[in-house]
């Protein structure tokens, strides 16, 4: 499973009811899951998209980092991050 995260509200996302504004999260998490990243957590801050993963999965994004960016951005973000503190 992946969480998602607006950055400001601090909810996540997938509790919250408004549907429409997850839209790009969204599409990021269902990339993400394509990918079998595993305990990824997204996190929205218009408009950067921040991608947390666990240390085993730290090297595996990193060589998918291309196609994930390319993927990514369409989606509506403008930048892609990778937190390199997964415990924040």
């Amino acid at each position: 499973m992946v969480d998602l995260w607006q950055a400001a509200t601090g909810e996540n996302a997938h509790s919250m009811e408004t549907q429409p504004a997850l839209s790009a999260l969204e599409q990021a998490e269902q990339l993400i899951q394509e990918f079998n990243i595993e305990s990824a957590t997204l996190f929205d801050h218009k408009p950067v998209l921040r991608i947390q993963v666990p240390d085993s999965e730290f090297a595996r994004v990193l060589e998918l980092r291309t196609t994930l960016v390319e993927k990514l951005k369409p989606a509506g973000f403008r930048f892609i991050a990778l937190d390199l503190d997964h415990n924040s």
